[in-house]
Protein backbone atom coordinates (compact mmCIF):
# COMPACT_ATOMS: atom_id res chain seq x y z
CA UNK A 1 0.00 0.00 0.00
CA UNK A 2 1.00 3.51 -0.74
CA UNK A 3 0.72 6.22 1.46
CA UNK A 4 0.68 9.51 0.48
CA UNK A 5 0.02 12.75 2.77
CA UNK A 6 -2.31 15.40 2.11
CA UNK A 7 0.40 18.16 0.66
CA UNK A 8 1.59 15.36 -1.72
CA UNK A 9 5.60 15.80 -0.64
CA UNK A 10 5.70 12.90 1.05
CA UNK A 11 4.87 9.64 0.01
CA UNK A 12 5.85 6.12 1.15
CA UNK A 13 5.28 2.28 1.08
CA UNK A 14 5.19 0.54 4.41
CA UNK A 15 5.39 -3.01 4.34
CA UNK A 16 2.98 -3.75 7.14
CA UNK A 17 -0.06 -1.66 7.58
CA UNK A 18 -1.72 -2.15 10.65
CA UNK A 19 -5.69 -0.79 11.75
CA UNK A 20 -5.61 -2.05 15.37
CA UNK A 21 -9.01 -2.17 17.48
CA UNK A 22 -8.01 -3.03 20.99
CA UNK A 23 -4.64 -2.47 23.39
CA UNK A 24 -3.89 -5.85 22.89
CA UNK A 25 -3.30 -5.52 19.32
CA UNK A 26 -1.09 -2.96 19.81
CA UNK A 27 1.16 -4.55 21.96
CA UNK A 28 1.07 -8.03 19.95
CA UNK A 29 2.29 -4.96 17.11
CA UNK A 30 4.64 -3.75 18.89
CA UNK A 31 6.25 -7.31 19.91
CA UNK A 32 6.51 -8.35 16.36
CA UNK A 33 8.43 -5.16 15.27
CA UNK A 34 10.44 -4.78 18.37
CA UNK A 35 13.40 -4.98 16.19
CA UNK A 36 12.21 -3.04 13.42
CA UNK A 37 10.42 0.50 13.06
CA UNK A 38 7.01 1.47 13.97
CA UNK A 39 5.07 4.86 13.28
CA UNK A 40 2.06 5.80 13.30
CA UNK A 41 -0.17 7.67 10.42
CA UNK A 42 -3.03 9.78 11.36
CA UNK A 43 -5.13 11.84 9.38
CA UNK A 44 -1.65 12.88 7.10
CA UNK A 45 -2.52 16.39 7.74
CA UNK A 46 1.17 17.22 8.30
CA UNK A 47 3.65 18.22 5.76
CA UNK A 48 7.18 16.89 7.81
CA UNK A 49 8.20 12.75 6.88
CA UNK A 50 7.26 12.45 10.33
CA UNK A 51 5.22 9.90 9.40
CA UNK A 52 7.44 8.17 7.33
CA UNK A 53 7.92 4.14 7.91
CA UNK A 54 9.28 1.77 5.59
CA UNK A 55 8.70 -1.15 8.19
CA UNK A 56 5.11 -0.90 9.57
CA UNK A 57 2.60 1.76 10.00
CA UNK A 58 -0.03 1.75 12.46
CA UNK A 59 -3.57 3.39 11.77
CA UNK A 60 -5.44 4.33 14.74
CA UNK A 61 -8.73 5.24 13.69
CA UNK A 62 -10.60 2.79 15.67
CA UNK A 63 -9.49 4.09 19.01
CA UNK A 64 -11.93 7.25 18.68
CA UNK A 65 -13.70 7.09 22.29
CA UNK A 66 -14.59 10.06 23.89
CA UNK A 67 -15.68 10.51 27.49
CA UNK A 68 -16.09 13.23 29.63
CA UNK A 69 -14.61 13.64 33.28
CA UNK A 70 -15.36 15.90 35.70
CA UNK A 71 -13.85 15.61 39.22
CA UNK A 72 -12.38 17.86 42.30
CA UNK A 73 -9.13 19.14 39.37
CA UNK A 74 -11.72 20.59 36.91
CA UNK A 75 -13.28 19.35 33.97
CA UNK A 76 -11.46 16.79 31.37
CA UNK A 77 -11.86 14.40 28.03
CA UNK A 78 -10.71 11.67 27.38
CA UNK A 79 -10.21 10.46 23.73
CA UNK A 80 -8.61 7.89 21.88
CA UNK A 81 -5.56 8.98 20.03
CA UNK A 82 -7.21 8.24 16.89
CA UNK A 83 -10.46 10.71 17.16
CA UNK A 84 -10.63 13.51 15.23
CA UNK A 85 -10.73 17.15 16.83
CA UNK A 86 -13.52 17.87 14.75
CA UNK A 87 -15.15 14.53 15.97
CA UNK A 88 -13.90 15.56 19.69
CA UNK A 89 -15.69 18.62 19.49
CA UNK A 90 -19.21 17.64 18.21
CA UNK A 91 -19.07 14.56 20.60
CA UNK A 92 -17.72 16.91 23.78
CA UNK A 93 -20.22 19.55 23.12
CA UNK A 94 -22.94 16.31 22.91
CA UNK A 95 -22.25 15.27 26.29
CA UNK A 96 -22.36 18.80 27.75
CA UNK A 97 -21.54 22.45 27.82
CA UNK A 98 -17.90 22.04 27.25
CA UNK A 99 -14.75 22.85 24.99
CA UNK A 100 -11.48 22.26 24.35
CA UNK A 101 -9.04 25.31 25.76
CA UNK A 102 -7.28 25.65 22.74
CA UNK A 103 -8.44 25.56 19.06
CA UNK A 104 -5.86 25.37 16.08
CA UNK A 105 -6.83 26.87 12.53
CA UNK A 106 -8.16 23.40 11.28
CA UNK A 107 -9.77 20.52 13.04
CA UNK A 108 -9.04 17.65 11.00
CA UNK A 109 -6.15 16.45 12.57
CA UNK A 110 -6.46 13.12 15.13
CA UNK A 111 -6.00 14.16 18.71
CA UNK A 112 -2.42 11.78 18.62
CA UNK A 113 -1.24 13.74 15.34
CA UNK A 114 -2.18 16.99 16.80
CA UNK A 115 -0.32 16.36 19.99
CA UNK A 116 2.27 14.70 18.45
CA UNK A 117 3.45 18.02 16.70
CA UNK A 118 2.09 20.74 19.47
CA UNK A 119 -0.60 22.06 17.14
CA UNK A 120 -1.87 25.74 17.84
CA UNK A 121 -4.53 28.77 17.63
CA UNK A 122 -4.04 32.17 18.40
CA UNK A 123 -3.39 33.64 22.04
CA UNK A 124 -3.59 30.77 23.85
CA UNK A 125 -1.03 27.72 24.44
CA UNK A 126 -0.93 24.58 22.16
CA UNK A 127 -3.51 22.22 23.21
CA UNK A 128 -0.74 20.30 23.99
CA UNK A 129 -0.21 22.33 26.88
CA UNK A 130 -3.43 21.27 28.31
CA UNK A 131 -3.02 17.33 28.47
CA UNK A 132 -2.87 16.33 31.87
CA UNK A 133 -2.91 12.73 31.09
CA UNK A 134 -0.93 10.43 28.30
CA UNK A 135 -1.35 6.83 28.03
CA UNK A 136 1.08 5.00 25.66
CA UNK A 137 1.93 1.75 24.08
CA UNK A 138 6.25 1.50 24.23
CA UNK A 139 8.35 -0.91 25.63
CA UNK A 140 9.58 -1.25 29.08
CA UNK A 141 13.65 -1.50 29.34
CA UNK A 142 13.76 -4.67 28.10
CA UNK A 143 12.36 -4.22 24.84
CA UNK A 144 9.17 -5.71 26.13
CA UNK A 145 5.86 -3.82 24.36
CA UNK A 146 4.05 -2.40 27.82
CA UNK A 147 1.48 0.22 28.74
CA UNK A 148 2.87 3.59 30.35
CA UNK A 149 0.74 6.11 31.62
CA UNK A 150 2.17 10.00 32.33
CA UNK A 151 0.23 12.03 34.26
CA UNK A 152 2.80 14.14 35.71
CA UNK A 153 6.69 15.02 35.61
CA UNK A 154 8.88 15.39 32.86
CA UNK A 155 7.37 12.26 31.12
CA UNK A 156 4.15 14.39 30.91
CA UNK A 157 6.26 17.22 29.88
CA UNK A 158 7.75 14.94 27.02
CA UNK A 159 4.74 12.98 26.07
CA UNK A 160 2.85 16.38 25.19
CA UNK A 161 4.98 16.72 22.02
CA UNK A 162 6.74 13.89 21.60
CA UNK A 163 6.59 13.43 17.52
CA UNK A 164 5.95 9.83 17.70
CA UNK A 165 9.30 9.08 19.38
CA UNK A 166 8.02 7.94 22.82
CA UNK A 167 5.39 5.14 21.58
CA UNK A 168 1.80 4.91 20.40
CA UNK A 169 -0.52 7.18 22.23
CA UNK A 170 -3.54 5.15 23.23
CA UNK A 171 -5.69 8.22 24.48
CA UNK A 172 -5.39 11.56 26.06
CA UNK A 173 -6.71 13.40 28.55
CA UNK A 174 -7.17 16.99 28.26
CA UNK A 175 -8.16 20.09 30.26
CA UNK A 176 -11.81 21.22 28.85
CA UNK A 177 -13.34 25.06 29.54
CA UNK A 178 -16.80 26.21 29.16
CA UNK A 179 -18.21 26.74 25.88
CA UNK A 180 -17.44 30.49 24.77
CA UNK A 181 -17.89 33.01 21.97
CA UNK A 182 -15.42 34.79 20.08
CA UNK A 183 -16.49 38.48 18.82
CA UNK A 184 -14.19 39.20 15.69
CA UNK A 185 -13.55 42.14 13.41
CA UNK A 186 -11.15 42.55 10.37
CA UNK A 187 -9.33 45.56 11.16
CA UNK A 188 -6.57 47.16 8.39
CA UNK A 189 -3.68 48.43 9.85
CA UNK A 190 -0.91 50.21 8.16
CA UNK A 191 2.08 49.27 10.32
CA UNK A 192 2.83 46.05 12.81
CA UNK A 193 2.66 48.66 15.75
CA UNK A 194 -0.90 49.37 15.04
CA UNK A 195 -1.67 45.77 14.71
CA UNK A 196 -0.08 45.19 18.23
CA UNK A 197 -1.46 47.81 19.58
CA UNK A 198 -4.74 46.21 19.61
CA UNK A 199 -3.61 43.00 21.18
CA UNK A 200 -4.35 43.47 25.06
CA UNK A 201 -7.91 43.73 24.40
CA UNK A 202 -7.88 41.22 21.55
CA UNK A 203 -5.57 38.34 23.00
CA UNK A 204 -7.43 36.49 20.76
CA UNK A 205 -6.11 37.96 17.62
CA UNK A 206 -4.19 36.55 14.84
CA UNK A 207 -2.87 38.60 11.38
CA UNK A 208 -1.87 39.12 7.91
CA UNK A 209 0.91 40.14 5.96
CA UNK A 210 -0.30 41.23 2.64
CA UNK A 211 2.39 40.61 -0.05
CA UNK A 212 3.31 43.13 -2.14
CA UNK A 213 1.15 45.79 -0.51
CA UNK A 214 3.22 45.07 2.68
CA UNK A 215 0.64 46.42 5.00
CA UNK A 216 -1.60 44.10 7.34
CA UNK A 217 -5.23 42.67 8.38
CA UNK A 218 -6.00 41.98 12.01
CA UNK A 219 -8.32 39.64 12.67
CA UNK A 220 -9.19 41.29 16.35
CA UNK A 221 -10.69 38.22 18.51
CA UNK A 222 -11.60 38.40 22.17
CA UNK A 223 -13.97 35.70 24.37
CA UNK A 224 -17.40 37.08 24.31
CA UNK A 225 -19.22 35.53 27.46
CA UNK A 226 -20.04 31.75 27.87
CA UNK A 227 -21.62 30.73 24.15
CA UNK A 228 -25.55 31.04 23.41
CA UNK A 229 -26.75 28.61 21.02
CA UNK A 230 -29.19 31.30 19.92
CA UNK A 231 -26.78 32.79 16.79
CA UNK A 232 -27.73 35.75 14.77
CA UNK A 233 -28.77 36.07 11.50
CA UNK A 234 -25.34 38.54 11.33
CA UNK A 235 -23.36 36.02 12.47
CA UNK A 236 -24.38 33.28 9.84
CA UNK A 237 -24.12 35.67 7.11
CA UNK A 238 -20.00 36.47 8.10
CA UNK A 239 -20.05 32.49 8.15
CA UNK A 240 -21.30 32.29 4.40
CA UNK A 241 -19.01 35.57 3.44
CA UNK A 242 -16.34 33.91 4.90
CA UNK A 243 -16.75 30.27 3.79
CA UNK A 244 -17.62 31.49 -0.01
CA UNK A 245 -15.19 34.20 -0.35
CA UNK A 246 -11.92 33.26 2.03
CA UNK A 247 -12.28 29.70 2.23
CA UNK A 248 -13.13 29.22 -1.69
CA UNK A 249 -12.90 32.09 -3.79
CA UNK A 250 -9.67 33.45 -2.30
CA UNK A 251 -7.98 30.05 -3.19
CA UNK A 252 -9.65 29.83 -6.20
CA UNK A 253 -8.71 33.07 -7.33
CA UNK A 254 -4.69 32.64 -5.83
CA UNK A 255 -5.16 29.12 -7.35
CA UNK A 256 -5.64 30.74 -10.97
CA UNK A 257 -2.94 33.25 -10.65
CA UNK A 258 -0.54 32.12 -9.09
CA UNK A 259 -0.78 28.03 -10.25
CA UNK A 260 -2.71 28.17 -13.14
CA UNK A 261 -1.77 31.61 -15.08
CA UNK A 262 2.03 31.54 -13.39
CA UNK A 263 1.72 35.00 -13.52
CA UNK A 264 3.86 37.12 -10.96
CA UNK A 265 2.12 40.08 -12.34
CA UNK A 266 -1.30 39.46 -11.45
CA UNK A 267 -0.31 38.20 -8.51
CA UNK A 268 0.96 41.42 -7.35
CA UNK A 269 -1.92 43.31 -8.84
CA UNK A 270 -4.43 41.19 -7.10
CA UNK A 271 -2.65 41.90 -3.60
CA UNK A 272 -1.97 46.11 -4.62
CA UNK A 273 -5.54 46.76 -5.67
CA UNK A 274 -8.36 44.56 -5.23
CA UNK A 275 -7.81 42.61 -2.23
CA UNK A 276 -8.71 45.25 -0.27
CA UNK A 277 -11.96 45.90 -1.45
CA UNK A 278 -13.34 42.83 -1.03
CA UNK A 279 -12.24 42.32 2.38
CA UNK A 280 -15.31 42.64 5.45
CA UNK A 281 -13.82 45.40 7.45
CA UNK A 282 -14.64 47.02 10.49
CA UNK A 283 -17.67 44.79 11.04
CA UNK A 284 -17.69 42.89 14.75
CA UNK A 285 -19.26 39.62 14.53
CA UNK A 286 -20.48 37.03 17.88
CA UNK A 287 -20.29 33.59 17.81
CA UNK A 288 -19.15 30.13 19.15
CA UNK A 289 -15.41 29.92 19.53
CA UNK A 290 -15.06 26.85 16.84
CA UNK A 291 -16.98 28.72 14.12
CA UNK A 292 -14.78 31.72 14.49
CA UNK A 293 -11.43 29.85 15.24
CA UNK A 294 -11.76 27.79 11.95
CA UNK A 295 -10.71 28.05 8.48
CA UNK A 296 -11.42 25.16 5.99
CA UNK A 297 -7.51 25.16 4.73
CA UNK A 298 -7.69 21.48 3.88
CA UNK A 299 -10.06 22.19 1.31
CA UNK A 300 -6.83 22.61 -1.79
CA UNK A 301 -3.68 21.01 -1.70
CA UNK A 302 -1.19 23.10 -0.64
CA UNK A 303 2.41 22.95 0.98
CA UNK A 304 3.16 25.23 4.40
CA UNK A 305 6.11 26.53 6.66
CA UNK A 306 5.89 27.92 9.75
CA UNK A 307 8.97 29.66 11.65
CA UNK A 308 8.21 31.11 15.33
CA UNK A 309 9.97 34.08 17.05
CA UNK A 310 9.97 35.23 20.42
CA UNK A 311 7.84 37.57 20.89
CA UNK A 312 10.72 40.55 21.88
CA UNK A 313 11.98 39.75 17.84
CA UNK A 314 8.73 39.65 16.22
CA UNK A 315 9.07 42.98 14.85
CA UNK A 316 12.30 42.36 13.38
CA UNK A 317 11.42 38.98 11.90
CA UNK A 318 8.60 40.69 10.24
CA UNK A 319 10.65 43.37 8.86
CA UNK A 320 13.71 40.73 7.44
CA UNK A 321 10.44 38.18 5.81
CA UNK A 322 9.35 41.50 3.69
CA UNK A 323 13.23 42.56 2.70
CA UNK A 324 13.46 38.69 2.21
CA UNK A 325 10.32 38.42 0.01
CA UNK A 326 10.90 41.53 -1.97
CA UNK A 327 14.23 40.50 -3.47
CA UNK A 328 12.94 36.70 -4.12
CA UNK A 329 10.26 38.70 -5.57
CA UNK A 330 12.61 40.70 -7.92
CA UNK A 331 11.02 43.91 -6.79
CA UNK A 332 14.60 44.93 -4.56
CA UNK A 333 17.67 44.78 -5.74
CA UNK A 334 19.09 43.62 -2.23
CA UNK A 335 17.60 44.09 0.86
CA UNK A 336 18.21 47.14 3.38
CA UNK A 337 21.44 48.10 4.85
CA UNK A 338 21.21 46.80 8.55
CA UNK A 339 19.53 43.12 6.91
CA UNK A 340 22.05 42.95 4.67
CA UNK A 341 25.13 43.15 7.07
CA UNK A 342 23.79 40.71 9.28
CA UNK A 343 23.48 38.24 6.12
CA UNK A 344 26.89 38.87 5.28
CA UNK A 345 27.84 38.04 8.95
CA UNK A 346 25.85 34.86 9.08
CA UNK A 347 26.95 33.84 5.07
CA UNK A 348 23.49 34.33 3.45
CA UNK A 349 23.67 37.35 1.77
CA UNK A 350 25.16 35.78 -1.57
CA UNK A 351 22.65 33.36 -1.48
CA UNK A 352 19.79 36.33 -1.28
CA UNK A 353 21.11 38.08 -4.17
CA UNK A 354 21.52 34.75 -6.03
CA UNK A 355 18.07 34.04 -6.08
CA UNK A 356 16.50 37.55 -6.69
CA UNK A 357 13.77 37.12 -8.93
CA UNK A 358 12.88 33.63 -8.34
CA UNK A 359 10.10 33.25 -6.66
CA UNK A 360 7.00 35.64 -5.92
CA UNK A 361 4.99 35.01 -3.03
CA UNK A 362 1.53 34.47 -3.47
CA UNK A 363 -0.55 33.62 -0.24
CA UNK A 364 -0.72 36.00 2.76
CA UNK A 365 1.56 35.58 5.84
CA UNK A 366 0.17 34.83 9.18
CA UNK A 367 0.87 35.66 12.37
CA UNK A 368 -0.43 34.25 15.39
CA UNK A 369 0.97 34.62 19.05
CA UNK A 370 0.92 31.34 21.08
CA UNK A 371 1.33 31.43 25.14
CA UNK A 372 4.47 29.22 26.60
CA UNK A 373 3.91 25.16 26.81
CA UNK A 374 4.57 23.47 29.93
CA UNK A 375 6.37 20.83 27.58
CA UNK A 376 9.62 20.07 26.56
CA UNK A 377 10.14 20.15 23.08
CA UNK A 378 7.03 21.96 21.67
CA UNK A 379 7.81 24.91 19.58
CA UNK A 380 6.82 27.42 22.66
CA UNK A 381 8.15 25.32 24.88
CA UNK A 382 9.99 27.36 27.84
CA UNK A 383 9.00 30.50 29.91
CA UNK A 384 8.79 32.80 26.18
CA UNK A 385 5.65 33.94 24.36
CA UNK A 386 6.29 33.24 20.56
CA UNK A 387 4.36 34.45 17.37
CA UNK A 388 4.42 31.44 14.98
CA UNK A 389 4.72 33.01 10.97
CA UNK A 390 3.19 30.64 8.47
CA UNK A 391 4.20 30.62 4.57
CA UNK A 392 1.82 28.54 2.53
CA UNK A 393 2.66 27.77 -1.25
CA UNK A 394 -0.02 26.69 -3.97
CA UNK A 395 2.28 26.43 -6.78
CA UNK A 396 4.07 23.04 -8.12
CA UNK A 397 6.76 22.14 -8.98
CA UNK A 398 7.52 23.65 -5.55
CA UNK A 399 11.73 24.32 -5.95
CA UNK A 400 11.79 27.69 -5.40
CA UNK A 401 9.26 27.77 -2.61
CA UNK A 402 11.99 25.03 -0.88
CA UNK A 403 14.78 27.37 -1.44
CA UNK A 404 12.92 31.05 -0.26
CA UNK A 405 11.34 28.36 2.86
CA UNK A 406 15.30 26.89 3.52
CA UNK A 407 16.75 30.01 2.90
CA UNK A 408 14.00 31.59 5.66
CA UNK A 409 14.80 29.09 7.81
CA UNK A 410 18.32 28.89 8.05
CA UNK A 411 18.54 32.84 8.48
CA UNK A 412 16.21 33.00 10.98
CA UNK A 413 17.14 30.36 13.35
CA UNK A 414 20.53 32.51 14.12
CA UNK A 415 19.07 35.72 14.06
CA UNK A 416 16.01 35.74 16.29
CA UNK A 417 16.34 32.45 17.83
CA UNK A 418 13.81 30.59 15.49
CA UNK A 419 11.99 27.30 15.88
CA UNK A 420 9.97 25.27 12.59
CA UNK A 421 6.91 23.46 12.91
CA UNK A 422 7.90 19.70 13.88
CA UNK A 423 4.70 19.07 11.72
CA UNK A 424 5.09 21.25 8.54
CA UNK A 425 8.12 21.68 5.97
CA UNK A 426 11.11 20.92 7.70
CA UNK A 427 14.23 21.63 6.17
CA UNK A 428 16.60 22.20 8.77
CA UNK A 429 18.96 19.58 10.16
CA UNK A 430 20.00 18.93 14.19
CA UNK A 431 22.63 20.93 14.32
CA UNK A 432 20.24 24.17 13.74
CA UNK A 433 17.68 22.60 16.63
CA UNK A 434 20.54 21.67 19.72
CA UNK A 435 20.56 25.26 20.74
CA UNK A 436 16.84 26.05 20.31
CA UNK A 437 15.77 23.05 22.95
CA UNK A 438 17.55 23.48 25.81
CA UNK A 439 15.67 20.05 27.48
CA UNK A 440 16.06 17.94 24.36
CA UNK A 441 18.70 15.72 26.08
CA UNK A 442 16.44 15.01 28.69
CA UNK A 443 13.88 14.32 25.88
CA UNK A 444 16.28 11.83 24.19
CA UNK A 445 16.66 10.31 27.92
CA UNK A 446 12.95 9.52 28.23
CA UNK A 447 12.48 7.97 24.82
CA UNK A 448 15.65 6.10 25.35
CA UNK A 449 14.00 4.31 28.25
CA UNK A 450 10.42 3.90 26.55
CA UNK A 451 12.19 2.73 23.02
CA UNK A 452 15.67 1.09 23.65
CA UNK A 453 15.82 -0.27 20.46
CA UNK A 454 14.86 2.80 18.51
CA UNK A 455 11.46 1.45 16.86
CA UNK A 456 10.19 4.25 17.14
CA UNK A 457 12.26 6.43 14.97
CA UNK A 458 12.80 7.35 10.96
CA UNK A 459 15.03 8.78 9.20
CA UNK A 460 13.72 12.66 10.13
CA UNK A 461 13.66 12.32 13.45
CA UNK A 462 16.84 10.64 13.58
CA UNK A 463 17.75 14.14 11.66
CA UNK A 464 16.31 16.84 13.77
CA UNK A 465 15.97 14.97 17.28
CA UNK A 466 18.96 12.28 17.55
CA UNK A 467 21.61 13.56 15.39
CA UNK A 468 24.15 13.62 18.20
CA UNK A 469 23.23 10.21 18.74
CA UNK A 470 23.28 8.30 15.34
Amino acid sequence: MSITNFGGNVAFAPRQHYTPSTEAEVLEILDRHAHGKVRVGGALHSWSPAVVSDDALVDMRRFDGVEFVNTNEGPSVIAGGGCRIKDLLDKLHALGDFTLPSIGLITEQSIAGAISTATHGSGRSSLSHYVVEVRMAAFDESGKACIHVWNGGDELRAARCALGCMGIILSVRIRCVLKYAVAETIVPCATLEDVLAGEEEHPLQQFYLVPHLWSYFAQRRKVSGEFSPNRTLGAGLYRAWWYLWIDLGLHLVIKLLASLLRSPAGVRFFYRHVLSKLILKNVTVIDRAERMLVMEHELFKHLEIEIFVPAEQVRAASAFVQASLEVFDGASAEPPSKIAAALRDIGLLDELLQRRGSFTHHYAITFRRVLPDDALISMTSGARTWYAISFITYVEPRDDFYAMASFLSRAMVTLFEARLHWGKYFPLTGVDIEKAYPRLPDFRAICRRVDPHGVFRNDFVNRVLFSAEV
